[in-house]
């Protein structure tokens, strides 16, 4: 039995030499690639573009969580009132840009036009959205604790003190005083709701206050007396003929009703940026003038001559496109970028090559300021 066991046991000399080449291949194959990483410099992974992108969303997160709610109006809000509606940094410079390129909010939806503004950031603050209302009263608390008092007044006489008493805003204040400077009259109720600034809620309280002490409409108007003694109209109503909106200068402007030398001074220079008006309507686009006053003077004006003064995108700076009033400073990079890479346009339409150009409505605006050569 013992012999057996030995026998069983007992390993001839090959036999043991070929076990311990086996083993040592077992243990080179596990081996190795232990001493291979140990040879190998430490790899490490750059996180930075995530962390960044992680302290932009934690900062977005924090922005919506103490966001204040509170009525604005994109028009005329700071960039701190809009950071303090929970929007980004870059959204409010993005907002305030649009409205120094001449752009204007005329009804709440258009707020969604800012590219960079998010639909539940919009779908959050429409509600509060409030085109024409007073900046100062962009604020969660009230600016005074006195109640506005009700008392009879007649809005051509009224003193700016009684229309402060009645609780009206002061910049509506100011629109309306400016009105009356301008020759404007109140001739019946509805005439105050036409002041842009005055919102429906104050013009439903002031309505039943208002009493006219004359009655308008009847009087006779006072002569414009002349340099040669001639009897005409005020220079205000003088009828010179209609206005070419491509070559009136502030002068020619000033003639019409309700503007003044800053407002024909900033028509002039949106006009200058632009290149040319190609329709009146497109007056109506330029920051800072009232629906109500363009609605007055629109009858009195006319395009007769088109503009000539167009932007090569081959040679045109980013700056110089940036100043244009219909292109964003992301879309002047855009065009800029594109030429870099393949070289001159042969055609303005090869803009549309651009894969984020894709807004029919702004080409046909843009297209007509644009040129190759």
């Amino acid at each position: 039995m013992k012999k057996k066991l030995l026998h069983f046991f007992h390993f001839s000399r090959k036999e043991r030499l070929g076990a311990f080449t086996l083993l040592t291949l077992c243990i080179a194959v596990f081996a190795i690639p232990t001493i291979l990483q140990w040879t190998r410099p430490p790899r490490t992974t750059d996180f930075s573009a995530f962390e960044a992108t992680m302290q932009a969303f934690r900062q977005s997160a924090t922005a919506s969580n103490t966001a204040i709610q509170f009525d604005f109006d994109p028009n005329t809000a700071s960039e701190e009132d809009f950071k303090r509606l929970g929007l980004s940094e870059k959204v409010a410079q993005n907002i305030c840009h649009f409205r120094e390129k001449g752009g204007s909010f005329r009804k709440p939806e258009d707020f969604k036009k800012i590219w960079s503004l998010q639909p539940k950031d919009y779908s959050r603050l429409l509600p509060y959205v409030h085109i024409g209302m007073k900046k100062d009263r962009q604020t969660t608390s009230a600016d005074s604790t006195d109640k506005p008092a009700l008392f009879s007044f007649d809005p051509n006489t009224a003193s700016e003190g009684d229309f402060k008493k009645l609780g009206i805003p002061g910049r509506t204040i100011q629109s309306m005083l400016h009105y009356r400077e301008k020759g404007g009259i109140f001739r019946k109720k509805e005439d105050l709701a036409k002041i842009y600034t005055l919102s429906k809620e104050d013009y439903a309280r002031l309505e039943p206050l208002i009493v006219f002490q004359t009655p308008y409409g009847t009087e006779k108007k006072t002569p414009y007396i002349s340099a040669t003694g001639n009897v005409e109209n005020t220079p205000k109503e003088r009828g010179n003929g209609p206005i070419d909106i491509n070559q009136a200068n502030v002068e020619t402007w000033m003639s019409l009703p309700l503007i003044g030398e800053k407002r024909a001074q900033q028509i002039v220079n949106f006009r200058e940026k632009l290149g040319g008006f190609r329709s009146i309507d497109q007056l109506a686009e330029m920051y800072n003038l009232p629906d109500s006053v363009f609605q007055r003077i629109k009858p009195q004006l006319v395009v007769k001559a088109y503009p000539t003064h167009t932007l090569n995108i081959n040679t045109v700076s980013a700056e110089a496109l940036d100043a244009h009033p219909y292109i964003s400073k992301k879309q002047a990079d855009l065009i800029i970028a594109y030429r870099t890479q393949h070289g001159n346009f042969a055609h303005t339409e090869d803009i549309l090559n651009i894969k984020a150009f894709t807004d029919k409505a702004w080409w046909d605006k843009v297209s007509p300021y644009l040129s190759t050569e």
